[in-house]
């Protein structure tokens, strides 16, 4: 969230309208005040955590971040936001029952919840605009028996050569730390093309050319760049 949030901040302060401030530093100040007074005192369904997730999750596309600013816009006026609905609720229990059977079953988690207690704490100091919520209770903390197997040690000897990884510089979902850990870790076996943009996602919906030469080059052809690729800033 610190690494994307910089874009939200520009865009909002390039769009006085929403008033939620003139510049960057304005617009960050009005994030920190708007979730203290929610927390103080939730407007509607919204309080500080909630508000906190909501900007968070439309941080994902450059596409949400004008709706992001009416919401903010909104709920600064003390205006009830809708929450957004999840969509196809069995749906969405299906994809997170899938995603638990894999996260709580290929790691050992703690399972006292004091221990999550005090991580939520301490993230709540160390990372302010994204709060507790991320180092909480989930059900992993319960999950029965052992992890399947040990996990996979990913190295630079022990596969194939043929691995592209795409990156976008700000991704508030899948970091550009955690790429170039794992870039580092398969050594000669991959490349990578790191993005100049923000938001979830290079390929094939993203809109930096560069990066989709790329990635439609190893696709159809197998071909990947020479070495690693680092992408301009495209306009929109």
């Amino acid at each position: 969230m610190a690494d994307r949030f910089p874009d939200f901040a520009a865009y909002a302060a390039k769009h006085p309208a929403y008033g939620q401030g003139g510049t960057p530093e304005q617009v960050t100040a009005k994030f920190f005040e708007l979730a203290g007074r929610l927390d103080a005192e939730p407007v509607g369904d919204f309080d500080g955590t909630l508000f906190r997730g909501l900007t968070f999750d439309r941080l994902y596309s450059d596409a949400t971040l004008p709706k992001l600013a009416g919401e903010w816009q909104a709920l600064d006026r003390g205006e009830p936001v809708p929450v957004p609905p999840l969509d196809g609720v069995a749906g969405f229990e299906n994809l997170l029952a899938a995603r638990h059977y894999v996260v709580c079953g290929d790691s050992r988690w703690p399972t006292r919840v004091r221990d999550y207690q005090r991580a939520a704490a301490v993230d709540r100091q160390r990372y302010p605009m994204v709060g507790g919520s991320t180092a909480s209770i989930v059900p992993c903390a319960f999950w029965p028996g052992e992890p399947v197997e040990p996990p996979v040690r990913i190295d630079g000897r022990g596969g194939p050569s043929n691995v592209l990884m795409l990156q976008n510089e700000r991704d508030p979902g899948t970091p550009l730390a955690g790429a170039e850990k794992l870039r580092r870790a398969l050594g000669p076996r991959a490349r990578m093309v790191t993005v100049d943009q923000g938001g979830h996602g290079v390929y094939p919906f993203g809109r930096n050319v560069c990066a989709k030469d790329a990635a439609t080059a190893f696709l159809t052809t197998g071909q990947r760049p020479p070495r690693d690729l680092a992408c301009a800033a495209e306009p929109s």
